[in-house]
């Protein structure tokens, strides 16, 4: 999965005490949307926004 966001930037960054988690839009079989958050090496998939910014923003110390 590493590649699908290699050439792409994030939709959304978080930054925190913990660090930095970033968000991307990823297209799935061309007829639906993903967001990703990652965050320290790992990868989180969510199908709402909101929801990964919510994540994204636990994950980096910080109130979303």
């Amino acid at each position: 999965m590493a590649n699908e966001t290699a050439n792409q930037a994030p939709v959304a960054v978080v930054e925190g005490p913990n660090g930095k988690a970033e968000i991307f839009e990823i297209m799935v079989d061309n007829r639906s949307i993903e967001y990703q958050v990652r965050f320290k090496g790992r990868t989180e998939r969510y199908k709402a926004l909101g929801e990964a910014y919510i994540t994204a923003g636990e994950l980096a110390g910080v109130k979303t």
